[in-house]
């Protein structure tokens, strides 16, 4: 199975990934998944291999001939496994594009992308592992509840300003964790410094599966476009991508915050 370089895409995916082992006898399955997004299928009982893949999918290629599949499940709607594909001649099941014939979610999509199989899906969700979450992470006074605000962002994504950060927090007015790459940690107390409000920063401290077991506790979620937002709502949690169009007003953003409290 050839998986998307989105972490919401590849928990998405899961699904399919557990009708595959459960109902197609003798089934085998590997996965293969760009390097950093091999956190969020390790330790998935349905996956039997991991392929991963540091710059492109390429790197596989003698691997994939040396396996010999029978079939490539392609869950990329980009063209990252192109190359790869015509270079081991593997038959290939390729998810079809949302458009004027194929409508529906990605993961009603997925599904129609094994038709052959007659796999079906059994509605129980991501399978997705990763560690308990531990109160002895967080101060006392955040156990009540709390919003995840993730400062991480790619370089392509227009940031708040610190002003615009200190007006929305002030706005919020709740619990607040700050997670992050630790470079933005002195933006993190700053802002907690500026509005006086409850923000324990934590940049830096957590690698990926704890701070999505931070998520996993907490109420809501914050978070420019980068892997969180599709985690998070995975994990069910309502999400306020920031820059998003239609996000509205910091006002607006915070009143829709905030209710997740009542």
């Amino acid at each position: 199975m050839l998986l998307p370089d989105n972490p919401g895409k590849i928990l998405s995916a899961t699904p399919l990934i557990r009708g595959l082992k459960k109902q197609v006898e003798e089934s085998y399955i590997y996965v293969m998944v760009r390097s950093s997004c091999t956190w969020l299928i390790q330790g998935n009982p349905y996956v039997d291999e991991i392929l991963a893949w540091q710059e492109k999918p390429d790197e596989q290629i003698p691997n994939v001939r040396d396996l010999l599949p029978d079939y490539f499940i392609n869950l990329d709607e980009l063209k990252t496994y192109r190359r790869l594909q015509r270079k081991t001649k593997v038959l290939e099941f390729k998810i079809p594009k949302p458009g004027k014939r194929e409508s529906g979610t990605y993961l009603e999509r997925i599904f129609k992308t094994v038709y052959l199989f007659d796999v079906e899906n059994d509605n129980l969700g991501a399978d997705f592992k990763y560690p308990p979450f531990d109160p002895e992470w967080l101060p006392e006074k955040f156990l009540d509840g709390y919003v995840i605000f993730s400062l991480e962002a790619p370089s392509s994504v227009q940031k708040l300003t610190d002003d615009q950060l200190v007006e929305l927090v002030s706005l919020i007015e709740k619990p607040l964790v700050v997670t992050g790459p630790a470079g933005e940690r002195e933006l993190a107390e700053r802002i907690g410094q500026r509005t006086g409000c409850t923000v324990f920063p934590v940049c830096g401290d957590f690698p990926d599966p704890e701070t999505a077991s931070l998520i996993s506790a907490s109420k809501a979620v914050i978070a420019y476009d980068s892997q969180w937002p599709g985690i998070a709502r995975v994990m069910g949690k309502p999400v306020l991508t920031l820059g998003e169009p239609g996000s509205g007003s910091l006002a607006e953003s915070a009143v829709w915050i905030r209710k997740w409290f009542e």
